[in-house]
């Protein structure tokens, strides 16, 4: 069992993209994450870029005040960029929350899903499988383009509690399958908070290693974090050892482990 161990990147208090994807390059970060903040810095982070693959999460109501069903022609440049730089940022696909903005249009929402690379429709937190799946079928039924899904463990957790990790047939074969895409953060039964892995929240973490060996996961999984501040770089990194540890590369995890301390000196230094 080997996997593509990712994270997401986002501007962190003055801190560009393009920068933190420099820290990614020095620990030879397998994927990436981007949101739309991205395309604001996007020459820079393609010209230090040095995964083999990366992602990017589609806007959502709650953090952006805009999801793909929106009436709103900002949503359509995000797509346009998309697309401009798909082929040298190697976009897999684009993660997608249901639609949620009550000014929006469900015809424009699939539309939009039909213009981008691979829709990766993710599990909300209380949205039990069986609506999810309901949401899937009907976007599929509504979309000529091949649709993917991201599992999302502390969804599930805040959802379905000790059986968080209990998948219905169709997502576990999406799961399963060479393009399986999961996110994974610590986080509580109550909250999605995006706590680097084993730092702070109660979700039982020990049981995603035999969960992943079970299913053999081939796929990718993204740690979605939210760094408070630029020393929780160093809780991320620790995070990423622990993931690659579970992903048995050894040589890479050590890397990791040297190098963390020179990194976290020289952020140090940047941010005084």
């Amino acid at each position: 069992m080997t996997f593509k161990t990712g994270l997401t990147i986002q501007a962190i208090r003055g801190f560009s993209p393009s920068n933190l994807v420099k820290i990614g390059s020095a620990v030879k970060l397998e994927h990436i994450e981007f949101d739309l903040s991205v395309f604001t810095d996007i020459s820079s982070v393609v010209e230090r870029l040095r995964t083999e693959q990366t992602a990017i999460h589609a806007p959502y109501m709650e953090d952006y005040k805009i999801d793909l069903s929106s009436r709103n022609s900002s949503v359509d440049k995000f797509i346009n960029d998309i697309n401009q730089w798909k082929s040298e940022m190697n976009v897999i696909g684009v993660v997608v929350h249901p639609p949620d903005d009550a000014g929006g249009d469900l015809n424009l929402f699939y539309d939009r899903l039909e213009k981008i690379p691979l829709p990766l429709l993710e599990n909300m937190p209380y949205q039990s499988w069986s609506d999810f799946q309901e949401f899937f079928d009907s976007t599929k039924s509504n979309v000529n383009n091949k649709l993917g899904m991201c599992f999302d463990i502390p969804h599930s957790f805040i959802t379905n509690g000790d059986k968080f990790l209990d998948l219905p047939k169709e997502v576990l074969d999406h799961v399963k399958s060479k393009n399986g895409y999961i996110h994974i953060s610590g986080g509580t039964r109550d909250e999605d908070t995006h706590y680097p892995l084993l730092t702070e929240g109660n979700m039982p973490f020990q049981e995603v290693k035999p969960f992943f060996e079970e299913i053999s996961f081939r796929g990718t999984v993204t740690m979605e974090l939210a760094p408070r501040s630029l020393q929780d770089i160093e809780k991320i990194l620790r995070s990423y050892v622990m993931m690659l540890s579970i992903a048995r590369k050894r040589k890479h995890q050590l890397m990791v482990r040297i190098k963390t301390p020179f990194i976290m000196r020289k952020i140090s230094n940047l941010s005084n």
